[in-house]
């Protein structure tokens, strides 16, 4: 089991990106982080991670500020997966991997046998073994994708903040993904990821946050969330929401996007 863990929001601001956004998040918790292009998404989990400095407001991890600590430290608490890993970097998968874990090195640059194990692990796990002397400049986009969530899966911190992990993957790797990160939150770890795909995000997360301009618009578990009220004034479209009468997960009925023809409203 994962170390407990909390991460707060107080009142986050990140020049006009981010607008006093608040919220505490647990360990055991798959959130995801959903709202249309520009609501800041992408800026709340940078600013979690200590990537950006807010302008106001503060995130802190088990009572202590993320953005006074060092690097190092802030890699023991949080893993991040940025939108896309550098097309042209040098490095190889396996080299990629390794640096997850940087913070575990000992003074002699090693990794200790333990962080080397979960490199191990983290390349099988998400079917690297055979590309783990490749560069990644010659793997695809899916390929380069699970690269950086295998780095994340190794580096072993008790939170990881996932930008967009499932954009480029093909529908299986996307099922796998969100059933491992799932699978990571019930062992203790808290996991945030953005997501687009909205049925997906329902299904495999216990929490959403719905961001819309700058700020949290709705927070809770899916059904709460995902309302046609909600996917009206923030996506703009019309939709009416019903649980699958296979898997009992909330599905989304889609009609038009508002102003088109024959758009007819639910609520």
């Amino acid at each position: 089991m994962c170390e407990p863990c909390v991460l707060t929001a107080e009142r986050l601001s990140v020049h006009t990106v981010l607008r006093d956004v608040s919220g505490c998040w647990r360990g055991g918790q798959f959130v995801g982080v959903i709202g249309p292009n520009g609501a800041g998404k992408s800026t709340l989990l940078r600013a979690l991670a200590g990537l950006v400095r807010p302008t106001s407001g503060r995130v802190v991890y088990n009572g202590r500020s993320v953005t006074a600590t060092s690097a190092r430290t802030r890699a023991r608490w949080i893993a991040h997966l940025p939108q896309s890993l550098p097309a042209a970097a040098l490095f190889t998968v396996r080299e990629y991997v390794e640096m997850g874990p940087f913070a575990q090195r000992t003074l002699s640059g090693r990794l200790p046998s333990a962080a080397h194990q979960r490199v191990m692990e983290a390349i099988s796990t998400f079917g690297l073994t055979e590309l783990a002397d490749i560069p990644l400049a010659r793997l695809s986009g899916g390929e380069r994708q699970r690269v950086g969530i295998a780095r994340c899966f190794a580096q072993a911190s008790p939170v990881l903040l996932l930008d967009e992990p499932i954009s480029s993957l093909d529908l299986h790797h996307q099922l796998d993904i969100l059933q491992r990160l799932r699978q990571l939150a019930s062992e203790g770890h808290l996991v945030m990821a953005v997501l687009h795909h909205l049925e997906l995000a329902a299904r495999y997360c216990t929490d959403l946050v719905l961001l819309h301009q700058g700020r949290v618009r709705a927070m809770g578990s899916p059904e709460l969330v995902i309302r046609p009220s909600g996917l009206r004034d923030v996506f703009a479209v019309n939709a009416c929401t019903f649980l699958d009468p296979h898997t009992g997960a909330l599905r989304i009925s889609l009609s038009d996007t508002l102003g088109g023809a024959g758009t007819r409203g639910s609520s």
